[in-house]
Protein backbone atom coordinates (compact mmCIF):
# COMPACT_ATOMS: atom_id res chain seq x y z
CA UNK A 1 0.00 0.00 0.00
CA UNK A 2 1.34 3.50 -1.37
CA UNK A 3 1.90 6.16 1.65
CA UNK A 4 2.49 8.95 -1.00
CA UNK A 5 0.03 11.56 -0.68
CA UNK A 6 -0.24 12.13 -4.85
CA UNK A 7 -1.11 8.21 -5.47
CA UNK A 8 -4.39 9.29 -4.16
CA UNK A 9 -4.91 11.50 -7.06
CA UNK A 10 -5.87 8.50 -9.78
CA UNK A 11 -9.43 8.49 -7.86
CA UNK A 12 -10.56 11.69 -8.18
CA UNK A 13 -14.13 12.79 -8.72
CA UNK A 14 -15.30 13.78 -12.11
CA UNK A 15 -17.69 16.82 -12.20
CA UNK A 16 -20.22 16.78 -14.97
CA UNK A 17 -22.18 19.20 -14.05
CA UNK A 18 -21.65 23.25 -11.77
CA UNK A 19 -24.11 25.38 -11.23
CA UNK A 20 -23.46 28.73 -8.87
CA UNK A 21 -25.96 28.72 -6.50
CA UNK A 22 -24.84 31.82 -4.46
CA UNK A 23 -22.83 34.26 -5.09
CA UNK A 24 -22.24 36.26 -1.35
CA UNK A 25 -18.59 37.68 -2.33
CA UNK A 26 -16.21 38.14 -0.49
CA UNK A 27 -18.08 35.52 2.46
CA UNK A 28 -19.71 33.07 0.46
CA UNK A 29 -19.76 31.25 -2.71
CA UNK A 30 -21.98 28.08 -3.04
CA UNK A 31 -21.60 25.49 -6.39
CA UNK A 32 -24.23 22.61 -6.97
CA UNK A 33 -22.01 19.68 -8.83
CA UNK A 34 -22.84 16.31 -10.10
CA UNK A 35 -19.90 13.80 -9.67
CA UNK A 36 -18.92 10.82 -11.10
CA UNK A 37 -16.43 8.51 -8.28
CA UNK A 38 -14.13 5.93 -10.53
CA UNK A 39 -16.50 3.40 -9.72
CA UNK A 40 -18.94 4.69 -11.52
CA UNK A 41 -21.12 5.65 -8.58
CA UNK A 42 -22.79 8.98 -9.50
CA UNK A 43 -23.27 11.66 -6.62
CA UNK A 44 -25.98 14.97 -7.68
CA UNK A 45 -26.43 17.83 -5.76
CA UNK A 46 -22.59 17.62 -4.09
CA UNK A 47 -22.32 21.14 -2.39
CA UNK A 48 -19.01 23.07 -2.08
CA UNK A 49 -18.78 26.53 -0.64
CA UNK A 50 -15.61 29.18 -1.30
CA UNK A 51 -15.20 31.15 1.73
CA UNK A 52 -12.59 33.40 3.17
CA UNK A 53 -9.39 33.03 4.41
CA UNK A 54 -8.34 34.20 7.40
CA UNK A 55 -4.84 34.36 9.56
CA UNK A 56 -4.66 34.19 13.72
CA UNK A 57 -1.98 34.39 15.60
CA UNK A 58 -1.11 32.57 19.09
CA UNK A 59 1.34 35.45 20.62
CA UNK A 60 3.25 35.63 23.78
CA UNK A 61 4.38 38.32 25.61
CA UNK A 62 7.68 39.78 26.95
CA UNK A 63 6.19 38.34 30.30
CA UNK A 64 4.91 35.05 29.11
CA UNK A 65 1.13 35.89 28.56
CA UNK A 66 -0.97 34.66 25.68
CA UNK A 67 -3.81 37.21 24.56
CA UNK A 68 -7.13 35.33 24.41
CA UNK A 69 -10.25 37.48 22.53
CA UNK A 70 -14.18 36.75 23.64
CA UNK A 71 -16.55 37.98 21.30
CA UNK A 72 -20.26 37.23 20.58
CA UNK A 73 -20.39 34.92 17.10
CA UNK A 74 -23.54 35.04 15.72
CA UNK A 75 -22.79 31.33 14.34
CA UNK A 76 -23.23 29.86 17.71
CA UNK A 77 -25.90 32.62 19.29
CA UNK A 78 -23.14 33.03 22.51
CA UNK A 79 -19.86 34.72 23.17
CA UNK A 80 -16.41 32.64 22.92
CA UNK A 81 -12.64 32.86 23.62
CA UNK A 82 -10.60 32.95 20.50
CA UNK A 83 -6.96 33.77 19.15
CA UNK A 84 -6.87 37.25 18.08
CA UNK A 85 -8.07 36.18 13.99
CA UNK A 86 -9.30 38.19 11.10
CA UNK A 87 -10.08 37.74 7.35
CA UNK A 88 -7.48 38.98 4.61
CA UNK A 89 -8.36 41.71 2.45
CA UNK A 90 -7.92 41.65 -1.02
CA UNK A 91 -4.53 41.04 -1.92
CA UNK A 92 -3.15 41.12 1.81
CA UNK A 93 -0.26 38.49 2.43
CA UNK A 94 -0.90 36.03 5.78
CA UNK A 95 1.36 37.56 7.70
CA UNK A 96 0.51 41.47 7.30
CA UNK A 97 -3.29 39.96 8.08
CA UNK A 98 -2.02 38.46 11.14
CA UNK A 99 -0.05 41.56 12.47
CA UNK A 100 -2.70 43.94 11.83
CA UNK A 101 -5.42 41.69 13.22
CA UNK A 102 -3.44 41.29 16.60
CA UNK A 103 -2.43 45.29 16.97
CA UNK A 104 -6.04 45.62 16.28
CA UNK A 105 -7.77 43.70 18.99
CA UNK A 106 -5.39 43.59 21.66
CA UNK A 107 -3.14 46.94 21.15
CA UNK A 108 0.67 44.28 21.09
CA UNK A 109 2.63 44.22 17.73
CA UNK A 110 6.30 43.65 17.28
CA UNK A 111 8.17 40.15 18.47
CA UNK A 112 9.41 37.57 16.13
CA UNK A 113 7.03 35.72 13.89
CA UNK A 114 6.69 32.06 12.26
CA UNK A 115 3.86 30.57 10.17
CA UNK A 116 3.10 27.34 11.35
CA UNK A 117 0.65 26.45 8.26
CA UNK A 118 -2.22 26.67 6.51
CA UNK A 119 -4.81 23.61 7.53
CA UNK A 120 -8.18 23.74 5.06
CA UNK A 121 -10.90 24.46 7.45
CA UNK A 122 -13.58 22.10 5.94
CA UNK A 123 -11.85 19.92 2.97
CA UNK A 124 -15.36 17.91 2.03
CA UNK A 125 -16.72 21.45 0.88
CA UNK A 126 -13.92 23.71 0.19
CA UNK A 127 -9.81 24.80 0.21
CA UNK A 128 -10.10 27.89 2.38
CA UNK A 129 -7.32 27.86 4.53
CA UNK A 130 -6.69 29.35 8.13
CA UNK A 131 -3.20 30.78 8.22
CA UNK A 132 -2.03 29.87 11.54
CA UNK A 133 1.02 31.97 13.46
CA UNK A 134 3.34 31.99 16.57
CA UNK A 135 4.68 35.51 17.83
CA UNK A 136 7.06 35.80 20.60
CA UNK A 137 8.13 38.41 22.55
CA UNK A 138 5.24 40.91 21.35
CA UNK A 139 4.66 43.89 23.53
CA UNK A 140 2.07 47.00 23.35
CA UNK A 141 0.13 49.31 25.57
CA UNK A 142 -3.35 47.36 24.62
CA UNK A 143 -5.13 50.17 23.12
CA UNK A 144 -7.87 48.31 20.51
CA UNK A 145 -8.54 50.11 17.41
CA UNK A 146 -12.12 47.65 16.65
CA UNK A 147 -14.31 48.00 13.45
CA UNK A 148 -17.88 49.53 15.06
CA UNK A 149 -19.24 45.84 14.23
CA UNK A 150 -16.64 44.56 17.10
CA UNK A 151 -16.79 44.33 21.23
CA UNK A 152 -13.91 42.78 22.25
CA UNK A 153 -12.86 41.92 25.37
CA UNK A 154 -8.80 40.90 25.95
CA UNK A 155 -7.81 38.46 28.61
CA UNK A 156 -3.75 37.75 29.15
CA UNK A 157 -3.26 34.45 30.48
CA UNK A 158 -0.09 32.28 31.26
CA UNK A 159 0.43 29.72 28.44
CA UNK A 160 0.10 26.81 30.46
CA UNK A 161 -3.87 28.25 31.07
CA UNK A 162 -4.69 28.65 27.55
CA UNK A 163 -3.46 25.36 26.98
CA UNK A 164 -5.77 23.56 29.55
CA UNK A 165 -8.68 25.84 28.64
CA UNK A 166 -8.54 24.22 25.18
CA UNK A 167 -8.32 20.68 26.55
CA UNK A 168 -11.41 21.46 28.73
CA UNK A 169 -13.07 22.43 25.89
CA UNK A 170 -13.60 26.26 26.90
CA UNK A 171 -11.99 27.35 23.81
CA UNK A 172 -13.99 25.38 20.89
CA UNK A 173 -12.90 27.42 17.53
CA UNK A 174 -11.47 24.67 15.37
CA UNK A 175 -8.67 26.68 14.40
CA UNK A 176 -7.67 28.57 17.70
CA UNK A 177 -7.45 24.79 19.25
CA UNK A 178 -4.74 23.82 16.03
CA UNK A 179 -3.23 26.77 16.45
CA UNK A 180 -2.67 26.41 20.65
CA UNK A 181 -0.83 23.19 20.27
CA UNK A 182 0.66 23.55 16.93
CA UNK A 183 2.15 26.87 18.93
CA UNK A 184 2.61 24.81 21.96
CA UNK A 185 4.75 22.69 20.13
CA UNK A 186 6.77 24.98 18.04
CA UNK A 187 7.66 26.83 21.91
CA UNK A 188 9.20 23.16 22.43
CA UNK A 189 11.46 23.04 20.02
CA UNK A 190 12.30 25.88 20.02
CA UNK A 191 13.20 25.62 24.04
CA UNK A 192 16.94 26.79 24.79
CA UNK A 193 17.78 27.67 20.42
CA UNK A 194 17.44 31.61 21.15
CA UNK A 195 15.10 33.90 19.20
CA UNK A 196 12.53 32.47 16.59
CA UNK A 197 13.96 32.80 13.13
CA UNK A 198 11.94 35.13 11.09
CA UNK A 199 9.03 33.86 8.75
CA UNK A 200 9.38 33.26 5.12
CA UNK A 201 5.75 34.57 4.54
Amino acid sequence: MSSHPDDISEGAWRTVRRDLLLDRRPWLILWEEDVVLPSGYRINGYLLAETRPYAMVFAVTEDGRVPLVRQYKHGLRRAAYDLPAGYLDEGEDPLTCAQRELAEETGLHGGQWRHLGSPVIDSNRGATPAHLFLATGVTGDGTQHLDPTERIDVLLLPVEEVAAMARRGEINSLASVANIFMALDALSQLEGDGPLPATKD
